[in-house]
């Protein structure tokens, strides 16, 4: 198996350059992203682990600092599913090097102030309209000003 197509197969999860293009995986290649780090990163990387979305954490202990630990998300061949809002705390730090513990072999409590994840919606039917918008679901009810009476003498 060649190195394109082994990290075809771990990064997008398709074993042909057939099968990634034709599931979505082309608007990742276009969009460089994940292209880069399944080519430049992937060989030789150990798999970490994977946190409760899905999203798969690689380190790569050769090369430079800040440069050897990386995310490969769970939605990866929607453009979409590739917000760093869906990582969670735990495995932030341990991206950033704040924290050396690995996430995946040690037990972190939350916060009692902590919430659920909620990832950008600005791409998405889920996102804010506001008020007067053409896209929003209840249509302009309302007057957009009122007119001016002069009071009466």
């Amino acid at each position: 198996m060649s190195g394109v197509t082994k990290a075809l197969a771990q990064g997008l999860g398709k074993q042909t350059w057939r099968e990634a293009v034709s599931n979505g995986g082309w608007k990742v290649l276009i969009d460089g992203n994940l292209g880069s780090t399944l080519v430049e990163h992937q060989p030789g990387a150990t798999l970490v682990g994977t946190d409760k979305h899905g999203n798969r954490y690689f380190e790569k202990m050769d090369t430079q600092v800040g440069r050897n630990r990386w995310v490969v998300y769970a939605k990866a061949s929607d453009y979409r599913g590739q917000d760093p809002a869906n990582v969670p705390a735990e495995w932030h730090g341990w991206l950033h090097a704040s924290v050396d513990v690995n996430p995946a072999n040690h037990d972190f409590t939350a916060p009692i102030y902590a919430s659920n994840i909620v990832g950008n919606s600005t791409t998405t039917v889920s996102r804010y309209q506001p008020k007067g918008s053409w896209f929003k679901e209840h249509k302009r009810n309302w007057l957009k000003y009122q007119t001016w009476t002069p009071p009466k003498a």
